[in-house]
This record gives structure tokens, sequence and C-alpha cells, in this order.
């Protein structure tokens, strides 16, 4: 089915009726994919949630009267007489909102787990309204459920004209007891490092960061698009409600797998000599990527800042990823002082680090919905080799680690800047002057164009 990713899992620790519980949050995940369907549409910057012929100035101007134009939950189209109008999700998809509302309700009649079932059924009657607000509340309490599902609008990717409209996704899966302790660990030692922030800047507080990891068993809508490793929700656009109840992320199993054997593996045996390579095994690096989407989701809710969206408009994302990235490779430092990593440990996350962001721009000509990430590989790549800290030898790269390091260090200073006080314009020279993939085509092997295909 298009717009549906499905995984081969584990069922056994599962009773009968939880399988169908399971099962009807499996088939009200599936029925995502259409409403994703027909949001997407990769060759219009604001996809088919305007007209195609509508200029932003348009739409600005229509928004200062009709504020529903801009609101995240609407279709934006044009009556007969072209005036801009806006449409509600909940009206436009109205029939088949219904039945994913039915499956849910069904679904959570049969839980034993009370959050569970609040959750469940919140988010059934959420999804026929367009505010999802009391069920994400509830969803918060659902960490520790064995079930765990995640069903309607939120990320904002697909809108690259104003950053504002949310594209439909869902997941089903099983929670990883033993990775998800494993994953609070780290990230409760993060969370025990105090930063600095810059004078003047509007920083959010988040009262609590909650981690589950879980083998999963469907992706559906965006999220199947594209294959994200880990989500954190509330979404940055509900601030209001992250300060007040804090965020939940999951790491997803069989996607990081996935793009660890078919990408970031691959990646690191092409672009490192065989004599580097061998000084770091598989498992390491896999550790390594593992930790890195962990840190990455964690650091998400250690630089929340009042105003950036509103500050960095559609730039926002650009930042907003790259900034967490790195974020997760400076908190490494920490981690070191507290013997929870160790010099070795600390270099395959760097490794890492290059591989994950050459994954981005290797699978951006046939992903382009992935330019946010793609064009933050292409910052950080700049950084890199301006600061000497990759060295071209022949078809291969050496690695300076104490230049990386550097190099990272002067990259976040400016990311915080633009993330904390920096404004719209200057933040579109930044990426104008390092996020041409320019330097991708220039330095690295075409070998890596084949990985994208895989």
């Amino acid at each position: 089915m298009k717009g549906v990713k499905k995984f081969k899992i584990d069922t056994k620790e599962l009773s009968q009726k939880e399988k169908v519980l399971f099962n009807k949050l499996i088939s009200a995940a599936g029925l995502i994919a259409s409403l994703y369907l027909k949001q997407k549409n990769n060759k219009y910057p604001g996809a088919n949630f305007y007209p195609h012929d509508a200029t932003k100035e348009e739409i600005e101007k229509a928004a200062k009267t009709t504020p529903a134009i801009l609101s995240p939950y609407t279709f934006i189209e044009r009556d007969k007489s072209g005036k801009l109008i806006a449409i509600p999700y909940h009206l436009k998809f109205k029939k088949e909102l219904k039945e994913i509302s039915k499956l849910l309700k069904e679904a959570a009649s049969l839980s034993q787990d009370q959050n569970l079932k609040a959750y469940i059924r919140s988010r059934a009657e959420d999804l026929l309204t367009d505010n999802y607000d009391r069920s994400n509340v509830l969803w918060l309490k659902t960490e520790k459920s064995k079930i765990g599902c995640v069903i309607g609008a939120f990320d904002r990717y697909l809108d690259k004209l104003f950053f504002k409209k949310r594209a439909y996704m869902a997941w089903v899966g099983i929670l990883d007891t033993k990775q998800t302790k494993e994953a609070e660990k780290l990230k409760s030692m993060v969370l025990l490092s105090e930063r600095k922030y810059l004078h003047g800047a509007k920083k959010a507080k988040i009262p609590q960061i909650k981690v589950r990891v879980e083998n999963s068993a469907i992706f559906s809508g965006l999220i199947a698009d594209f294959m994200f490793v880990g989500n954190n929700l509330p979404s940055s656009a509900d601030l209001y409600l992250i300060k007040k109840y804090g965020t939940l992320f999951t790491i997803f199993n069989p996607t990081v797998k996935l793009r660890f054997e078919k990408k970031i593996f691959p990646i690191f045996k092409i672009i490192f000599g065989e004599k580097f390579q061998k000084k770091y095994s598989k498992e390491e690096l896999y550790l390594a990527f593992l930790r890195s989407i962990i840190l990455h989701e964690t650091c998400h809710s250690l630089m929340r800042y009042e105003d950036a969206t509103i500050r960095l408009q559609e730039f926002f994302p650009f930042f907003d990823e790259l900034y967490t990235d790195i974020l997760g490779v400076k908190s490494c430092g920490s981690l070191m002082l507290k013997d929870a990593l160790t010099q070795k440990e600390l270099e395959t996350f760097l490794i890492i680090y290059i591989c994950r962001h050459l994954h981005w721009l290797v699978s951006v000509a046939k992903q382009p919905h992935l330019i946010h990430y793609a064009t933050g590989g292409a910052i950080s790549l700049h950084f890199l080799l301006e600061g000497k800290a990759l060295k071209k030898e022949r078809d291969t790269f050496q690695i300076d680690f104490g230049k990386l390091f550097i190099s990272l260090d002067q990259l976040s200073h400016a990311l915080e800047y633009y993330m904390a006080i920096g404004n719209y314009v200057e933040a579109k020279k930044f990426i104008e002057k390092y996020g041409s993939f320019t330097i991708f085509r220039r330095y690295f092997s075409p070998k890596l164009i084949k990985i994208s295909e895989s």
C-alpha cells in the first residue's frame, strides 16, 4: 500500500485480546496514508495545502482578514470568485476520519491499560475536531504502555512555504523494555549537564522529557515517507503544551537497524580506507548510531526557544535539526567526564555524525522532502572541510578528531545564535552561504550515489 511501511515484529508477549487491539490500531494507522498522500506534492513548496497559483504574498494578505488561512489544520482553496478560503482537515476528510475514529474507539474498549485506553479514546475524538491538545497530554502518560500508537497531523516538513501546515502520520509498535531503560539512563546523564544561553534569548523551560524505544509494526503517512528513526512529540509548534507537560520521544528499532544496514554502514565502508575501518567494529558503529539518535531526540528539548519559529519562519527546521545533532555531539564531552563514554566511543560517535549527514545528501535527490536535513548536512561538511577536520586522500578521507570537535564547536555557536536570537534575513544568508550541495558533489565519491538507490 502506498504511503505505508510494515515491519515484521514479534508479538508473542501480547495476549489474544491485546493482539486484537493491536491489529485494530494497525488498521486505523493504515487508513491515515490516503490523507497524507492528498497533502503531499513535492513539485510545490506549499505542497497541496495552498493553490499552486497562489503567491506567498497573496496568502499572507488573505490571512490578515481570515486567520484560518494559516491555521495548521486547513487546506486553502479558491471559491468561485477566486477568493482564498480555508477548509478544515476534519471537514475535508470527514468520511475517512470517522472510520479511523471508529477503529480507535473499538481498540480503546479492549485495553486493560487505563492510560492507553484514555489516550486512544481521546485521540479518536480529537481527530474529528483538529484539536489534539487533550489527547497529546494523555499520550505523555503512556510512555510505559506495552503498546504504543500515534495517529494524527503533526510535523510541518511538507509546508516549505510557511512551515505551518501539519501532515498526517501514524505508527504502532510494542515497547522494548530493555532498550528503553538504557535510553533512559543515557538521556538522564545528558540532562544533568547545565547549559548557558545567549543573553536576550527567550528560552523555554521543559519540565520533563520521557523516552520509549519501540519495535514498530507499521509506519503510515509522513513517517513512512521520511522513515524516521526517532520522533519527538508534542511538536515544536505546540510549545505551550511542552512548557507545561513536557515531551515524549520514541526511538524506532526497525528503522534504526534498516538505516544503519542500508545507508550508514555502507557510507562508512566507502569514504574511509581499509586501515581506518579495521579500528572500528560494526557493532561499535551501530551502538554509536543508536546513541546518536537518543541524544538527538533528547537535545531537542534542551534548545526550545519561545520565538524561534516566528523569527526564522520556514528556515526554522534547517537550524533546528542540525543544531540538535551538534548538541548531541557536544554532550559526549560531559558523558566522557562522567566515565559514561570512552575515547574510542567518542570517535565512533563522530564517525557516525559524518555518515549521518552524508546519508541526507545521498538521499535528497530521490526524496526532496528531506531538504531540511540535507541542507544541514551540506552546512556541516562546509565547516568540517574548511576546518581541515576531513582530509581527502585519493578516494577516501582521514579524520582529525581534534579539529573535527573544534569545527563542530564553531558551527554550534553560529547555529545557537540563529536559534536563540537571529532573524529571518540573517538565517537566509547563512543558509545561502553554507547550504549549497556543490560541496558534496565536489568532494565525495560518486559511489555514494548508488546507496540512494538501495
